[in-house]
């Protein structure tokens, strides 16, 4: 017997372009939320739209989260790199934390204690924040 290839069939390649394009959907998909964490750290005071005043080692306490199941929807854990990993969950409530930089992304300032990313502006609205 003899092999003859066959140059039509292309399954091989278009399995191996499908492939490669989940893996790159899966990629962006994931580094989707974490681009805060490739922004600039700010140590200076941030002024929010209320008119509150925060400077680096001010003290914020953690309050309830407002999803039904006490989670939190602007309060986020974040890993050893500052990146922003997954909404906290209740055991996150009533902690205090003192900040430590802040970051901004299209207008919208983060930010940054020891164990959380929080949207200051949001956060401070839904009284998922208090300010000490």
């Amino acid at each position: 017997m003899k092999y003859v290839q066959n140059s039509n069939d292309s399954h091989g390649l278009k399995l191996f372009v499908v492939c490669i394009f989940m893996a790159l959907v899966a990629n962006f998909s994931n580094a989707q939320g974490a681009s805060v964490s490739w922004k600039k750290k700010i140590k200076e005071p941030i002024e929010t739209v209320d008119g509150y005043i925060i400077d680096v080692g001010d003290e914020i306490q953690i309050n309830e989260g407002v999803n039904q199941d006490g989670s939190f929807r602007y309060v986020q854990f974040i890993n050893n790199f500052n990146e922003p990993i997954s909404n906290a969950d209740s055991r996150a409530a009533f902690k205090k934390q003192k900040v430590k930089f802040f970051k901004e992304q299209d207008g919208v300032y983060y930010a940054f204690t020891k164990y959380f990313c929080i949207h200051l502006e949001a956060a401070l609205l839904k009284e998922e924040i208090i300010l000490k």
